[in-house]
């Protein structure tokens, strides 16, 4: 049987993720500043719950926050025990707003449950009302808990910032937590070494979920599951 130390000496290669449990292993490597053993971690997530991962980086931080968190976590996945209580799943709205289109991702934790368009008017008014109004269907149809957008940059255009600026209100008003994630925090979670374009994050998506393969609404919509996958992800690791 292959040692831990004999595993960890292995030579590291980039990760491309393949499925939700890749994208885990990744971020659990890299939050232990392992990420070059990325396609370890995965291994070690289909040998071992989420549940026992979990708790086996949590006492990892706790335990030793400065020292060899690789080596450390080993040491403790061997003592840890498999609680699956300790993960609850919850519902996440994520958006990717764009100048005539809003595009959506429902997920109940690292489930996709529902993708959905929505093109928008030429006519500013038009579109902000159109705009509020698939946000608070999809509220009132999901039990949505958080929502999750994506930072846009200060270059962005004027018609995408004011239909974020106005959405963002809209779940504020609601007093629904936001995530607001980066398009270089994507890049950097979804695949070592990091992704260097929105197409290579897109490709990933595809490649979870083949459903979402296409062009047109389906782009975006690969974008917004880019962002709902990263959250509810990321979820995981602050819970726990």
């Amino acid at each position: 049987m292959t040692s831990i130390l004999e595993r960890l000496a292995r030579p590291s290669t980039a990760f491309e993720p393949k499925t939700t449990r890749d994208i885990f292993a990744l971020r659990l490597a890299q939050k232990l500043r392992d990420a070059p053993a990325a396609a370890h971690y995965s291994a070690l997530a289909d040998e071992h719950s989420a549940a026992r991962l979990l708790t086996a980086y949590r006492r990892t931080i706790r335990n030793a926050p400065d020292g060899d968190l690789g080596r450390r976590f080993h040491v403790e996945l061997q003592r840890a025990s498999d609680n699956s209580s300790d993960i609850r799943s919850a519902n996440l709205l994520a958006v990717r707003v764009e100048r005539r289109s809003i595009a959506s991702a429902v997920f109940s934790g690292e489930r996709l449950e529902y993708t959905q368009m929505r093109h928008l008017s030429s006519t500013k008014e038009k579109a902000l009302s159109s705009a509020v109004g698939f946000i608070n269907w999809l509220l009132e149809s999901f039990a949505i808990e958080s929502v999750a957008l994506e930072a846009l940059a200060g270059t962005a255009q004027i018609q995408r910032q004011t239909l974020t600026n106005l959405i963002t209100q809209t779940l504020r008003d609601r007093m629904l937590p936001i995530w607001q994630i980066s398009k270089p925090e994507l890049l950097g979670a979804l695949g070592h070494p990091a992704l260097k374009s929105r197409k290579e994050v897109r490709e990933v998506i595809a490649t979870i979920w083949p459903i979402l393969a296409g062009t047109n609404g389906q782009t975006f919509i690969r974008d917004a599951a880019a962002l709902g996958l990263y959250v509810q992800t990321e979820r995981l690791f602050i819970l726990n």
